[in-house]
């Protein structure tokens, strides 16, 4: 395939224990299937309340499989030395790149829990002097001190040896659709994920790099997939009141457009907003048949996506081996 399609691992804090699955056998099992798969690797997400550490899955996932980390990075949690001293250490003993997904923090609701009272503005000065010294460290000579000093990191004669050959370094993403995401993704050239678009509604500027985030369900018919949709995000009336609450107080552009494209959208069989809309997800879902859903996809490829992160829906079956059917049937 000519895209690295990477899975969304997400785990709730209680799903674990509602399926009565350890945490080990849980981690073991997504590592064992992935690698069986059509997929390049896993987005790995940072959360407050979420118990997995990305950088223990992204070692797990390197020692047991193939496959690459895809590992969401948030200042609110690290600090810039972490990620680099990590970056440099996986990278050279299992001699492989790691995606990288920069994000300025996670919903307003998260940012009072922990404290982190900077405005949007802010977070993504944040964001920049944290990528700088990631990029600058990784890249440094070695036997060289380094010295940084900006707003909310100050870093002075450091040295660091363990800059990266090129073929190691780090594949960047910044996650984002405001002014503020646009400008430092400009800024820095690098890859900007966004959710993925109806088709007729892609908005890809082939002199920028875009990759696309979205979920699947795919059957056999359009009418099973549409069935296990419905029973996958059934409408519940106070999931569904929070996911609106959550809409009007989110500052996140990228939902907020989720929503317009809701209400404004015209009418199509495979991009389905429900999920978002029904308070289940916070992304876009194809559904439909198998060659329904590998077209869609084709679509996206053709329309020169750099990579796909595909979320895994909680159904009670093998969604991960439904979504690799699709992926068999696009054009390799």
């Amino acid at each position: 395939m000519s895209v690295q399609v990477f899975n969304l691992l997400g785990i709730s804090r209680d799903s674990i224990f509602e399926e009565k699955l350890s945490f080990a056998d849980y981690l073991t099992d997504f590592i064992t299937q992935t690698d069986a798969l059509n997929f390049s690797g896993t987005l790995l997400p940072e959360s407050i309340e979420g118990p997995i550490n990305p950088w223990f899955f992204a070692q797990e996932l390197l020692s047991k499989s193939s496959k690459l980390p895809f590992i969401a990075i948030n200042p609110c949690f690290v600090h810039p030395l972490y990620v680099v001293r990590n970056l440099y250490n996986l990278s050279t003993f299992y001699q492989r790149p790691i995606y990288l997904n920069f994000i300025t923090g996670g919903s307003a609701v998260d940012s009072l829990k922990i404290n982190d009272s900077l405005s949007k503005e802010e977070k993504y000065k944040r964001l920049d002097e944290f990528i700088t010294i990631v990029q600058e460290l990784l890249t440094a000579n070695e036997g060289e001190t380094y010295s940084f000093k900006g707003t909310y990191y100050t870093l002075e004669n450091i040295v660091f040896k363990g800059s990266l050959p090129e073929n190691l370094q780090p594949v960047f993403h910044i996650a984002g659709s405001s002014e503020h995401a646009e400008n430092l993704i400009q800024k820095k050239n690098m890859i900007q994920l966004k959710m993925g678009e109806s088709a007729a509604k892609i908005s890809i500027n082939r002199a920028k790099k875009v990759s696309y985030h979205f979920g699947i369900i795919a059957r056999e018919t359009s009418e099973e997939a549409q069935d296990v949709l419905a029973t996958f995000c059934k409408v519940d009336r106070k999931r569904t009141i929070l996911q609106q609450i959550s809409i009007k107080q989110s500052n996140s552009v990228w939902k907020q457009k989720v929503y317009e494209n809701y209400k404004s959208s015209a009418e199509d069989p495979i991009y389905s907003l429900t999920p978002f809309m029904n308070g289940y997800s916070d992304v876009p879902y194809l559904v439909g048949s198998y060659k329904d859903v590998a077209n869609y996809v084709q679509n996206y490829i053709d329309h020169g996506i750099e990579s796909i992160i595909i979320e895994i829906p909680k159904t009670g079956y093998n969604e991960l081996q439904e979504i690799d059917t699709v992926l068999t049937a696009i054009k390799q």
